[in-house]
């Protein structure tokens, strides 16, 4: 019994011993220590490829790879036609060879900025209205505005046909309607000897004529709402010496009612220029008498719509005043000499205040607002903000140009210092920089997309670009007589 014992013990321990040989052995975990915690159970992860050794840069906007289609661009303009490019100066493209001169290219842009009126001079001498699309650059005449040729003029130039060209090509005299920029005032002398006021409609492509007198109508401009065009009528009567540069009288100013093409008389201003300030609102705009003994005085809206002028401030100034069409502030030069003078400086009038504010104590030679940079300059001194609450002071006293401020309130001036030029840029907390040395320049401008890329406008009709943060110069291309840049949104 004991021996089948034995046995059976023996066959038990053998088949234990087997089955474990075929068994996958469970560890345990160790148990947690105080400085180590337990491991954490977590549900199976999706796979993710390996990461990169290197980190990503930041990723930039791509770079323009044409002309933007439908803007927004910068202009520029001048003797030997208008281009346009992208706001960082990439893709520069001519427009058109015609030139702009020295009228004011803003006042020649369409407000949907799809098109531009000039008025040009054949190569005989006689004056077309052109329009000009942009951005194809698609040219056609809409009229023959006068026939003159360059050697009637020369051969008299004191004659009333020569006074009647020199009255249409010599004046800002295209105006496009506030708004949808349906209706274009020009200036020409298609039904009579002298220059009258014209308007064509760009939809049905009709001319119709809203006046006919003997003085020469010039500078036509809108009324905000678009219902009144306001004009001047000038004439040439002599003595002359030896250049004709302008006329030397004012003989009147009306504006026309366009709905019923009704002609209002305005109050003419006292002196030869037209001293026109700007439109204080739908229907007023700003004007001032001039002379040689007090300067310029009697600052006073017009209502153009009855021709009742009404008082805005009874202090005399030097010539130099600028409205702002942000605020509607106007800056003005004081000047000693007259008993109205409210003394030397620069002074700021606000719409709600019945005085204005001194912002400096100093004389200044010039007074204007620029409206890329959002800003007033008072040469030589500062340039100010619309409310005078911030000033930009030039890096060189008197000897600092072409001021241009971005959005980002990044400045950039030229400066002359023993005939030679360079351009200064300046970013908020950071001190002065040279960006271009030994060059003249004529017209510095801030891109209005970002505000970081300064468009450098040469003499010598180069265009260069530099960007924030190193402005590094890049020559983008050849503007050749370019005096203007303006934005065109």
């Amino acid at each position: 019994m004991q021996k089948h014992r034995k046995i059976i013990v023996l066959v038990l321990i053998l088949i234990v011993s087997l089955s474990c040989r075929f068994l996958t052995p469970v560890e345990t975990p160790a148990p947690a220590t105080a400085t180590e915690p337990p491991v954490q159970t977590e549900p199976p992860a999706t796979t993710l490829p390996a990461p990169s050794e290197t980190p990503l840069a930041p990723t930039e906007p791509p770079a323009p790879t044409s002309l933007n289609p439908t803007g927004p661009y910068i202009v520029y303009g001048g003797g030997d036609g208008i281009w346009i490019s992208n706001p960082d100066g990439s893709f520069l493209t001519e427009l058109t060879n015609l030139p702009i001169g020295l009228h004011d290219l803003r006042s020649a842009i369409s407000p949907q900025g799809d098109r531009l009126a000039l008025i040009v001079s054949d190569d005989a001498g006689a004056l077309d209205l052109v329009e000009v699309m942009i951005p194809s650059g698609e040219t056609k005449t809409i009229v023959h505005l006068y026939s003159i040729t360059n050697d009637e003029i020369m051969e008299n130039p004191t004659s009333a046909k020569a006074f009647t060209a020199y009255a249409i090509r010599d004046y800002d005299n295209v105006a496009w309607q506030p708004g949808e920029g349906k209706l274009l005032a020009f200036m020409g002398a298609m039904e009579g000897p002298t220059s009258d006021l014209y308007m064509y409609d760009t939809e049905n492509g009709e001319i119709t004529q809203l006046t006919d007198g003997l003085s020469q109508g010039v500078f036509p401009t809108w009324s905000p709402d678009g219902e009144y065009v306001l004009h001047y009528g000038v004439s040439w009567k002599g003595p002359f010496g030896g250049a004709i540069v302008g006329h030397d009288h004012l003989d009147g100013v009306w504006a026309v009612q366009v709905a019923d093409e009704k002609v209002i008389t305005m109050p003419t201003s006292k002196g030869v220029t037209f001293n026109f300030v700007g439109w204080q609102d739908e229907t007023h705009y700003i004007t001032y008498d001039s002379d040689d003994t007090c300067f310029s005085q009697n600052l006073r809206s017009v209502d153009v719509v009855t021709g009742k002028a009404t008082p805005i401030m009874d202090l005399s100034f030097a010539f130099y005043i600028a409205r702002s069409p942000e605020n509607g502030a106007l800056l003005f030069a004081g000047a000693e000499g007259c008993t109205t003078s409210p003394g030397d400086g620069a002074f700021l009038l606000l719409p709600d205040r019945a005085a204005p504010a001194q912002l400096l104590d100093k004389r200044v030679w010039g007074v204007e607002w620029i409206s890329e940079s959002g800003v007033f300059q008072a040469y030589p001194e500062a340039l100010f903000s619309a409310d005078g609450s911030r000033r930009y002071d030039p890096p060189v006293y008197e000897s600092s140009y072409h001021p241009a401020v971005s959005q980002k309130g990044y400045q950039a001036w030229e400066v002359i210092e023993n005939r030679q030029g360079r351009v200064e840029v300046k970013v908020p907390g950071a001190e002065w920089q040279t960006v271009l040395e030994g060059t003249t320049v004529e017209q510095l401008i801030w891109d209005p997309a970002a505000g970081e890329t300064l468009l450098i406008v040469l003499r010598d009709g180069s265009l260069y670009a530099a960007s924030y943060p190193d402005f590094t110069p890049r020559k983008m291309g050849e503007v050749p007589g370019a005096n203007q840049a303006i934005w065109l949104p």
